[in-house]
């Protein structure tokens, strides 16, 4: 019977495990040296030293990206299970969105009237709200300066608990023009349960304003001639009870406006008025005149404020109740007049006492429509002028009223100016001199005033006036000179070649009608001359510079009338040693005089200029014909 495969397999295992077996051929390696094993017969476990057993085999290490995902996996499943936790256990947490700011009150009220709003606090949070503060604020007044807010006394809550409502009544007044929102700002401040950070929630209540307490009404024209004058009213009047005894209205003038009157008068300065005669049946008006000085084509912003002062500073509306602005443009004049002095287009003239003035009036027709029976007017006023030199040119002058008059009977062009048309007139006159008169005269001026008048068909046969007045000043300086003079101080008499003499040298001044300041004087000495010093007895501020060779006398500021009724004077001492070459000549002791100063009336540099001075001294009693020249 053959023999099956299973009893092979079980027959290969018994010779393959044993030791006796010779059914196997093996084959015997040979090697180096015989080595003797030790072998037990049978099967046993292994024992002996450690240190001599084959070491079992390491893992290779883990890498890095294993064991970031092993770590990312372990976080997730922790904080889905914490979030599940907090979920299903009811967690503790708070949000701002689970809090609710409602104010309860009227949305429309009545400017500067007190309105009473109630605010609630809702905590939907299941966690408690502590150390809890409510804080208000609102605007002070009608403008939107965010800075500019009252902030009413920090109202401390304490803890709003898990589903708590807290109520707080609070007044507040408001200010702004009819129809306007002003808007509440609420916050709260507050901890969250086992915090210390601080968390905030704002909202914000509009409240919009039916009636201001009082209304402002400017009637200012829309456009306005350069340095012409013109009217406007502020009116205020009264639409609740005045919020504050001490209201004022305040008007702002633009850099360009020149402010001339108003009436009433202004109870601070020229721009502010009381309001405590105004009432709802009695409004205050105001009206002001002045001018605006500009380009054409500029325009100037007038704002206009109602409201409180502070008393820190009441040159200034504080809290303001309500305001408005308006804005002036200013155009070229329907009938131009532009006046020349001396060729010069200026609106402070300033010229010297005894000049002859040329003035030109240049008119143009700025209207797009003729312009007939044109007149132009020139008045001179003043304190300097003389009347008996005035020149009209083409015009008449009428010395009674000091008018110049210009129309078609004397001017032909006059009588039907074209648009665009131009022309020009001319007149001369001479002003006064105070030099070297007694004469008291204060802050001597001339002004000039033109006015330039036609008549426009406006509507047929219907013909309006128009007119333009322009105005100039001219002041006179003060006519300020010096004089100077010598006298004989010491050595030989006349001048000796080779040897000293010495001199006396004074400078006094004269001052006609104004004060003069920053005065200065200044004078060099030839290379033969040397400073010796002050005379004695003079406290002028007089000193030498040897660089330059100047003397110098720093005068400093000079009255009116200066040489009449006081005197100012300086003395010093020079030494004089000619030469040969200078034998039968006449040597000067003292160059050019340079005389300077500014004139606080005229705002201008006034200037003078004296002579050199000689060894010839007529005004020196003890000087004699001949005395002047050197010998040898």
């Amino acid at each position: 019977m053959p023999e099956t495969p299973k009893n092979r397999i079980e027959d290969i295992k018994r010779h393959l495990y044993d030791r006796e077996d010779v059914t196997i051929a093996r084959r015997t390696v040979g090697v180096l040296h015989p080595i003797a094993h030790k072998v037990s017969n049978t099967w046993q476990a292994d024992v002996g030293d450690s240190s001599k057993m084959t070491p079992p085999l390491r893992k290779p290490p883990t890498s890095f990206f294993k064991k970031f995902f092993w770590g990312a996996l372990i976080f997730f499943i922790g904080a889905v299970g914490f979030g599940a936790y907090m979920y299903f256990s009811g967690g503790i947490s708070v949000s701002n969105d689970n809090i609710d700011i409602v104010v309860l009150g009227n949305a429309f009220t009545k400017g500067g009237e007190e309105l009473p709003l109630q605010v609630e606090i809702i905590n939907r949070n299941n966690a408690s709200l502590e150390l809890a503060n409510l804080i208000i604020q609102y605007p002070r007044g009608a403008n939107n300066d965010p800075t500019d807010v009252v902030r009413l006394p920090r109202d401390s809550i304490g803890t709003i608990k898990a589903g708590q409502s807290v109520t707080r009544n609070i007044k507040v007044k408001l200010f702004g023009e009819e129809k306007s929102i002003r808007n509440i700002k609420i916050s709260l401040e507050y901890h969250p349960e086992g915090s210390n950070a601080i968390f905030t929630k704002d909202n914000e209540y509009g409240v919009t304003i039916s009636s201001a307490p009082l209304s402002l009404i400017a009637d200012i024209p829309d456009t306005a001639t350069p340095d012409q004058l013109f009217t406007f009213e502020v009116t205020t009047k009264l639409n609740t009870s005045l919020p504050s005894e001490g209201s004022v209205v305040q008007v702002a003038y633009p850099n360009g406006f020149v402010f001339d009157s108003a009436i009433p008068e202004p109870m601070i300065g020229n721009s502010i008025w009381s309001l405590a005669s105004l009432s709802q049946t009695n409004p205050v008006k105001i009206s002001i005149r002045g001018k605006v000085i500009g380009q054409p084509d500029d325009e100037q912003v007038f704002h206009v404020y109602a409201g409180t002062t502070s008393i820190a500073n009441a040159t200034k509306v504080n809290v303001v109740y309500n305001s408005l602005l308006e804005t002036v443009k200013i155009v070229k004049p329907f009938l131009e007049a532009q006046i020349l002095v001396n060729g010069k287009d200026s609106s402070i003239y300033s010229v010297s006492g005894g000049e002859v003035v040329n003035v030109e009036i240049f008119w143009t027709n700025n209207l797009s429509s003729k312009i007939t029976d044109a007149e132009i007017y020139a008045t001179i006023s003043g304190n300097a002028f003389d009347r008996n030199t005035i020149n009209p040119g083409e015009g008449f002058y009428n010395s009674a009223t000091n008018k110049i008059f210009w129309d078609k009977n004397t001017i032909s062009d006059l009588a039907s100016v074209e648009p665009g048309a131009r022309g020009s007139v001319r007149f001369s006159f001479k002003t006064n001199s105070f030099a070297g008169t007694d004469n008291a005269t204060k802050d001597p001026n001339i002004t000039l005033d033109v006015s330039i008048r036609g008549r426009q068909a406006s509507l047929g046969s219907i013909f309006s006036d128009i007119s333009n007045v322009s105005k100039k000043v001219i002041k006179i300086a003060s006519d300020f000179q010096i004089a100077t003079s010598g006298a004989y101080h010491s050595g030989s008499l006349p001048p000796k070649a080779e040897q000293e003499t010495r001199y006396t040298v004074n400078w006094t001044l004269s001052n006609s009608s104004n004060s003069i300041t920053q005065a200065t004087a200044k004078a060099a000495l030839p290379v033969y001359v040397k400073w010796v010093g002050k005379s004695q007895g003079t406290t002028e501020n007089i000193s030498y510079n040897e660089t330059t060779r100047e003397v110098i006398w720093n005068i400093g500021t000079v009255r009116p009338n200066t040489g009449f009724d006081t005197n100012r004077e300086a003395s010093f001492v020079v030494s004089l040693v000619p030469s040969l070459s200078q034998v039968g000549s006449v040597p000067q002791l003292v160059k050019d005089v340079y005389l300077s100063g500014t004139d606080s009336f005229a705002g201008t540099v006034v200037k003078s200029t004296r002579g050199p001075l000689t060894t010839f001294l007529p005004n020196d009693p003890r000087f004699k014909n001949g005395n002047e020249r050197v010998v040898n």
